[in-house]
């Protein structure tokens, strides 16, 4: 009998586990849509990549958000540098929804373009894209 109920409570407490294990990890999206965006306080040339889709990214289950944002951030940092633009603040938006970042893409290029005396460039997917990061 002491046999039996040892492994019930065994088999429980593992059951779980493995159930707050699951809650608390990371996993795989499929595909995410995502652009970039920099910007220098010392010029007013502001870079926006096109939206382009990243498949298989990690993401932080309870949080919902993109592990490694700052790698892909400094994807694009890198890339600008190589192209004669030191020290720039990059930005990096995502999203699972591509119409929900195109509307963030049309705002935030509307605050540049409202505000007027800042050069809009952009990057295309040929020259540019997001290599995605495995944690």
């Amino acid at each position: 009998m002491r046999k039996i109920l040892y492994t019930v409570v065994v088999v429980l407490c593992m059951a779980c586990t493995l159930g707050t294990m699951a809650k608390g990890g990371n996993k795989v999206v499929p595909r995410v849509y995502a652009f970039g965006m920099s910007l220098s306080f010392n010029d007013s040339i502001v870079f926006f990549t096109d939206i382009m889709p990243l498949d298989s990214v990690w993401e932080d289950s309870k949080s919902g958000f993109i592990m490694g944002r700052d790698n892909y951030s400094w994807q694009l940092g890198n890339y600008l540098e190589s192209r004669g633009y030191p020290k720039r603040t990059c930005l990096f938006v995502s999203g699972k929804d591509r119409k929900k970042v195109a509307k963030k893409y049309d705002k935030m290029r509307s605050r540049f373009t409202k505000k007027g005396g800042v050069d809009i460039l952009l990057i295309d997917k040929s020259e540019f894209t997001f290599t995605p990061i495995i944690p």
